[in-house]
């Protein structure tokens, strides 16, 4: 319980964080991408308050599987999903987003490197 905990805290931190991002700054390098490194973890975090356990699935393929989340995210942008579907709730907009960026997956890369250092970070203190 207290690794559900753990995770739970950290997504409730990424969490505002991201809300303060997407609702204080009003551009720069950190309300462009900022919040593209951070999704990344937020969402790792979400689905390990789900499945806590240390497996080889979660440490390992997960953060590449949010990766291959994030290309699908930014292709279906490339092809305008919220215009081809008639989405006009800004709210929803902003989750599946509507503007492709290649450099947004760079950013997710960075995220699930993020991921990677704080398992290697954690794994060397708990040695």
């Amino acid at each position: 319980m207290k690794t559900r905990l753990k995770y739970f805290v950290l997504f409730l931190i990424l969490l505002l964080m991201e809300i303060l991002i997407g609702a204080f700054l009003k551009g720069g390098f950190i309300r462009a991408y900022g919040g593209d490194i951070l999704i990344i973890p937020l969402l790792y975090t979400l689905i390990r308050i789900i499945f806590p356990q240390n497996t080889s699935q979660t440490t390992r393929y997960l953060p590449v599987g949010l990766l291959f989340l994030g290309i699908l995210a930014e292709c279906l942008q490339a092809i305008q999903l919220a215009d081809l579907l008639g989405i006009q709730n800004p709210i929803i907009r902003i989750i599946i987003g509507s503007t492709f960026d290649l450099l947004d997956i760079f950013f997710y890369l960075m995220g699930i490197l993020l991921i990677y250092l704080c398992q290697f970070v954690c794994t060397r203190i708990k040695s």
